[in-house]
């Protein structure tokens, strides 16, 4: 019986990745670098440290990532101060549906606490999570399983009683390797082998849940 819901943030709850995509092109722009999506597919769902090495070999030892993860971050927040940021279809009835009936709710995302408290703040949707698990505040951050098994200590669950969303490969194998029922939900890029075969179920969008509600739940 699930007692907990940990739901994955970016790429989940909100369609943030082609924003991010947009802000890293534009920093790489002005270094003169193109920052391509096959690139961005290499990051999506892992920490901006384990991202550095990939940029570093795909660039260039010479290139300052950390320039230009700096002004992708401050592309992003421009923005967030601009524009509204979107929910994945149906997520948002997802969390108000599991709110509604009294589930113990958090969040398990490689974004880092200062962007995910903003996210969550700007949706008007952070007095649903109980426990909010950053990127930041983990030694291993995903595909690792720590950040879900922090979360579920802090939300004082057993990990066989928590049900994971997720969107992208390193977080469903993070979920999956903690030990918790797994639903993906495939943004920009579709899980692999490991994630197909291990994965309690994979849907197209988060409104197909609710078909299968009871057999997820039980």
């Amino acid at each position: 019986m699930i007692k907990s819901v940990i739901f994955d943030m970016d790429g989940t709850l909100f369609s943030t990745e082609p924003i991010y995509f947009k802000c890293y092109q534009a920093a790489a722009k002005e270094m003169g670098l193109d920052f391509t999506f096959e690139l961005f597919e290499m990051c999506i769902g892992v920490s901006t440290i384990d991202a550095a090495p990939m940029m570093k070999s795909y660039f260039g030892r010479s290139v300052d990532v950390q320039k230009l993860h700096d002004d992708c971050c401050r592309n992003f927040e421009e923005y967030m101060e601009k524009y509204p940021i979107p929910f994945r279809p149906k997520a948002l009835e997802t969390l108000q549906y599991f709110h509604e009936r009294g589930f113990k709710m958090g969040i398990a995302t490689s974004n880092i606490k200062k962007w995910a408290d903003k996210l969550l703040e700007k949706n008007k949707i952070a007095h649903y999570f109980t426990s909010v698990v950053t990127s930041d505040v983990v030694t291993h951050p995903k595909p690792d399983p720590e950040v879900y098994l922090r979360c579920a200590q802090n939300l004082q669950t057993e990990v066989k009683e928590c049900l994971a969303f997720e969107d992208s490969i390193a977080g469903a194998t993070a979920a999956i390797s903690a030990g918790i029922r797994t639903i993906v939900i495939p943004d920009l890029k579709q899980p692999n082998s490991f994630v197909k075969a291990h994965a309690f179920k994979v849907y197209p969008s988060m409104g197909d849940i609710f078909a299968d509600i009871e057999e997820i739940l039980h």
